[in-house]
């Protein structure tokens, strides 16, 4: 398969937003009473589907867009401590750079966030960054095969939940899944991703 255009997620796979996400969820949970959660929820949580995590605490989907948002708000405020996966990630983006015609970001965060962690890091790599809703990947991904001219075989997603495989099987497109985000390797294993990868350089010989 010759990929032309890399998509990836952020939160989980290219920035390491886990500890931070936990510390705003608290601080959201205390604001509107719901359920807190501990280290050892969070562990427990990494077996569920995002939906499944939503029904577990208890948060009501009409009030999660206005949650979401303002926990964009909150981790723009800790941006500048969160941290990419690997050290030597400009090296390996490089590199898939070169092998690709495109290389984006598609994340339900938002794309403020994203470039300031970019800029950050010194991996202002990227020729898009698409902020989606926690729901329009799918949306998405076909909005850029029509502005990019690209056929769903051309395209790689690379992310790290079982929501992420379920919006490319939905549109059609192969999906990649990192060993170090927020489901563990068994949950994504069951949803059947078409890559599953131990080290961002393992893209490199996908892509080739």
């Amino acid at each position: 398969m010759t990929y032309k255009c890399v998509i990836f997620d952020f939160d989980g796979t290219i920035a390491d937003t886990e500890h931070h996400v936990f510390d705003i969820y608290n601080q959201l949970a205390e604001k509107y009473r719901y359920k807190r959660m501990s280290k050892d929820d969070v562990q427990g949580a990494k077996s569920l589907s995002f939906w499944e995590f939503v029904k577990s605490i208890g948060v009501s989907y009409i009030h999660l867009p206005r949650l979401l948002k303002e926990g964009q708000h909150l981790l723009k405020g800790s941006i500048e401590t969160v941290e990419p996966f690997q050290d030597n990630m400009k090296d390996i983006l490089l590199e898939i750079k070169q092998k690709v015609d495109l290389m984006g970001i598609l994340t339900a965060n938002s794309t403020k966030n994203v470039q300031m962690f970019l800029s950050n890091h010194d991996l202002e790599l990227f020729d898009f960054i698409e902020s989606s809703t926690f729901t329009g990947k799918k949306r998405k991904i076909n909005s850029l095969c029509k502005k990019y001219k690209l056929s769903k075989e051309e395209i790689l997603y690379v992310g790290d939940e079982i929501r992420d495989i379920h919006a490319c099987n939905d549109a059609d497109v192969k999906c990649a899944v990192v060993t170090w985000g927020y489901n563990y390797l068994e949950t994504l294993r069951a949803h059947r991703p078409d890559y599953i990868i131990t080290d961002l350089s393992d893209l490199i010989k996908i892509i080739s």
